[in-house]
């Protein structure tokens, strides 16, 4: 992660943002997992304040993938996760892009991530953005969610203003809030490896970054 000026590199609001590469071979591991051997590589910031369930919570991200970028199909790359990181580690709602597009997917909170290395199916799993229109360009995203593992649940997914996804109902397997993350997270690596050989570099933007209880706390403007 690095912090940048306007003059230099494209910001969406005021005069800064992030800017996230990741290369072939970034990975690293702790006593407790080893993203090396499990084929990712990744970097990211981490929201490590608390998040209650049960009580509203907004997100606003803004992201500009460079058409110089690539994807990685048959890897994947998420931008943006919620994710329980104190539990199975599986990804309640994630931001992914693919060969063809951006792509928003929740997960199913019927089921119980045993394998980080086979995650369950997701929920939902839809287009937001064709690859002809996601490239060299802003995309403002906007999360209102309520966890839990009851109905008054909530999940709403905005892209430029537009609503995109909307869950009413449980979205949580137990009660624990997910952990918000962004940056360049890449997984089943050694997918390509094998079918094209190294991986290439991906660069990606992050601008407006926010959280707060209400859309006004994370609406930002010039």
């Amino acid at each position: 992660m690095k912090t940048i000026s306007a003059d230099k590199f494209p910001v969406r609001h005021g005069s800064s943002g992030l800017v996230f590469q990741v290369k072939d071979g970034q990975c690293k591991g702790n006593r407790t997992y080893d993203d090396c051997k499990g084929g990712r590589e990744c970097s990211e910031v981490v929201d490590t304040k608390p998040i209650k369930t049960g009580k509203e919570t907004w997100y606003a991200f803004s992201v500009l993938i460079p058409k110089s970028t690539p994807h990685i199909e048959p890897a994947g790359t998420i931008l943006a996760q919620f994710q329980d990181t104190k539990g199975s580690g599986e990804i309640t709602l994630g931001f992914e892009m693919w060969g063809d597009g951006l792509y928003v997917n929740q997960d199913d909170p019927r089921t119980q991530q045993r394998d980080d290395m086979a995650p369950p199916k997701p929920m939902i799993d839809k287009r937001l953005v064709p690859d002809s229109q996601l490239r060299g360009r802003w995309h403002d995203l906007r999360v209102q969610a309520v966890w839990s593992v009851s109905e008054n649940g909530l999940i709403r997914v905005w892209l430029n203003d537009r609503l995109v996804h909307e869950h009413r109902g449980r979205n949580l397997n137990r009660d624990v809030a997910p952990t918000f993350k962004f940056g360049v997270y890449r997984t089943g690596l050694q997918k390509y490896r094998s079918a094209k050989g190294a991986v290439p570099t991906q660069t990606v933007f992050f601008d407006s970054v926010a959280r707060g209880d209400s859309l006004a706390a994370v609406t930002i403007t010039d």
